[in-house]
This record gives C-alpha cells, sequence and structure tokens, in this order.
C-alpha cells in the first residue's frame, strides 16, 4: 500500500457513507466534529459505533467521553460539514452561531439536521489511527424530512473555497 497523503484520491475514500457532526465531551471540554464512519451496529436495542482520527482535537475527548451525539446531515449542508471538519476545535467554540439545545446527558444537540441520536458510550477501544466508541442510543429524533447528505471527497477536497484541513478538529 503506497504512503498515507491527504491530498491524494485513495481507493478507500470512495467507499460510500454518510456525513455526520458528531458532539461529544470531556470535563468542562465540548466539541463537535465531521465524521463520515458512523454505522449501526445493533438494531434492538439500538447501538451505533463512530470513530475519531488520532490527530483530532476530539480524539483526546473521545479517551474518556460517557456520551457522543450523531447528527445526520442533509443534502446541501457540505458547509456544516467543512466547518466541523476543517476548523480547530482547540482554537474556538466550533458550535457556536449554531442553534443548539441540551440533550438528556447535556451534550448539545444541533437543531438544524435531518435527525440525531444520543449515545452513552458502552465501549471504547484504538484500532490503528482511529479511537472507536460504540454507544447505546439513550434519546432519538428526526428534526424533519430529507435526503441525507452522501460524503463526495470533491466536496471537501477539490471545491473552490475549500481550505486546507488542519490537524485538530
Amino acid at each position: 500500500m503506497a504512503p498515507y497523503d491527504p491530498n491524494e484520491m485513495r481507493p478507500e475514500w470512495m467507499v460510500p457513507s454518510g456525513v455526520f457532526v458528531v458532539t461529544l465531551s470531556s470535563g468542562e471540554r465540548i466539541n463537535g466534529y465531521a465524521a463520515g464512519w458512523v454505522v449501526r451496529v445493533s438494531e434492538v436495542p439500538v447501538i451505533l459505533q463512530v470513530a475519531v482520527w488520532e490527530e483530532n482535537y476530539s480524539y483526546k475527548l473521545a479517551q474518556d467521553a460517557a456520551h457522543f451525539a450523531v447528527h445526520i446531515l442533509e443534502e446541501g449542508q457540505q458547509d456544516v460539514a467543512r466547518h466541523f471538519g476543517q476548523t480547530c476545535g482547540r482554537q474556538l467554540d466550533k458550535l457556536e452561531g449554531f442553534d443548539t439545545r441540551s440533550g438528556i446527558s447535556g451534550l448539545p444537540i444541533l437543531e438544524d439536521c435531518l435527525a440525531h441520536l444520543e449515545c452513552e458510550v458502552i465501549f471504547r477501544r484504538v484500532f490503528g489511527d482511529h479511537i472507536v466508541l460504540i454507544g447505546k442510543v439513550v434519546d432519538s429524533a428526526i428534526h424533519r424530512d430529507g435526503v441525507a447528505l452522501i460524503h463526495d471527497y470533491a466536496d471537501y477536497h477539490d471545491a473552490p473555497g475549500v481550505y486546507e484541513k488542519t490537524d485538530c478538529d
């Protein structure tokens, strides 16, 4: 396998996935990050898996987060995904300017999304360059009808106005 180059298209990036915002916290620190690796692990009870890259600020929070919330973005919300994926949570509150409400765990829940699922972490483990959190859904809601945003590499790498990704979302 070729060495990793974040500016080069790779076959694994062509695997279809949705685009999500995940919020999580550790103590008083709260952050949100853009995610493509969200998987439903179980139907009854509903259990989800998320992954966080080791270079992201959210990785530190994921190490002891008790809860996370997955927000399903809608077609046309690429700007929201870019914001949460390409700005640094160490340097600013990425949730500022977004309408949120407090979830049952206290996590911020984005109002402007198709749906959200709030989870209690039941398992965590490092796999390669990511930490995986598995969580049992403790609350969820559909916010509106629409079509989920599907990841397209060009929306985040080659589009006009797309800036270089930092290593600290």
